[in-house]
């Protein structure tokens, strides 16, 4: 099987053999593995097709008849890393080149050149119907989700300088992918003076930042707060929540961001 291909400075022609070929694309090189294709050449399924400078355009095809098919188990297809100083500031729209720190560089728009990074954008943020992680005011009823930190509280306020460490591992949705991040509805009621609370990610050392504010006794407030999730007590998807002063915390969860979001969503 083949498919034709056109270069502003050569044809040539892509033989599938069982693996797919690598194509010299704009600022990457696409390689596959030994040997090099000359200008004008034949380029053969696991062989490393080096353009050069020259670049190489890939046109025609449909989605019944793709120019160009990649099959098989192993990396089909592969982007030599090219450094952040090299990749020109405008690509050609339909361009492609990867960063040495594994940033996809696409030439979009107007030759602006665009980025898909490689672990955020490459998650899915799931939302959940909204579930209740811990009520300090009845905490009995959310054992199960507080990892540590019950014994700071007392009279159903987390009290000034404690931490309650907790994971989403029992919520529905968090076993069907990997849990890296939460978006939590964080709120403060029954409190005796002004303070802060800060929502941060298990097992790090708490940053000097603040996730919510309130400035006097008797107030509930609240906010909404993306935390990062990290492993506690061998349980992988915790996150801590620390306060300055003395406040029931209520802690509600509305949706994960998930590296392998399960096939029900």
């Amino acid at each position: 099987m083949s498919t034709d291909e056109t270069s502003s400075t050569t044809r040539r022609v892509v033989l599938r053999t069982g693996v797919a070929a690598g194509v010299g694309v704009g600022a990457a090189a696409l390689v596959g593995t030994p040997a090099d294709a000359a200008p004008g050449a034949a380029v053969i399924g696991g062989q490393v097709n080096d353009a050069g400078t020259a670049e190489t355009l890939l046109v025609g095809g449909a989605s019944a008849n793709p120019t160009l098919a990649l099959g098989g188990t192993s990396p089909m297809l592969r982007l030599s890393p090219t450094p952040e100083n090299a990749i020109p500031a405008e690509l050609p729209t339909g361009s492609l080149a990867v960063t040495p720190v594994a940033d996809l560089v696409i030439g979009g728009r107007s030759g602006r050149r665009a980025y898909v990074n490689t672990s955020r954008w490459a998650n899915r943020t799931v939302a959940l119907p909204p579930v209740r992680l811990v009520d300090t005011r009845a905490l009995a009823s959310y054992s199960a989700n507080v990892l540590a930190g019950a014994d700071g509280v007392v009279s159903g306020r987390l009290q000034a300088g404690r931490t309650l460490h907790l994971t989403v591992g029992r919520v529905p949705g968090a076993s069907d992918g990997v849990a890296v991040g939460a978006y939590l509805n964080v709120t403060v009621a029954n409190t005796v003076s002004g303070g802060v609370l800060t929502a941060f990610q298990a097992g790090v050392t708490m940053p000097e930042t603040s996730s919510l504010n309130w400035w006097g006794p008797n107030q509930i407030l609240s906010n909404l707060v993306e935390v990062p999730l990290g492993p506690y007590d061998r349980d992988p998807a915790a996150f801590a929540v620390h306060v300055r002063a003395a406040t029931a915390v209520i802690v509600d969860v509305s949706a994960l961001i998930l590296t392998r979001p399960g096939r029900g969503y």
